[in-house]
């Protein structure tokens, strides 16, 4: 398999499950910006963190498997630039 990268390029080893991503929404340009990112070996890590972080407008993608994280992945990377998506968002924060 290809190596697969978080949308701030930091390399994704098999083993991670999950990831948070710390955002900013701009609400004027309806755009979500990725600050940081956080890689978790297990889903249970990545959502506590997820939860515990006051941050409305972060992001977690999770995975049984590596296949299922990538793809869970490259869905939330599809939604970060779709503007029905950003709206949804918007109206949520």
């Amino acid at each position: 398999m290809e190596k697969q990268y978080t949308i701030l390029g930091t390399e994704i080893t098999e083993d991670i499950r999950g990831i948070v991503y710390l955002c900013y929404f701009d609400h004027d340009k309806m755009t979500l910006t990725v600050c940081n990112s956080i890689l978790c070996q297990s889903t249970s890590k990545a959502l506590n963190l997820y939860a515990n972080i006051p941050n409305p407008e972060s992001q977690l993608v999770m995975g049984d498997t590596y296949e299922e994280l990538i793809t869970n992945l490259n869905k939330l990377h599809e939604d970060i630039k779709d503007p029905v998506w950003l709206e949804e968002l918007s109206n949520c924060i």
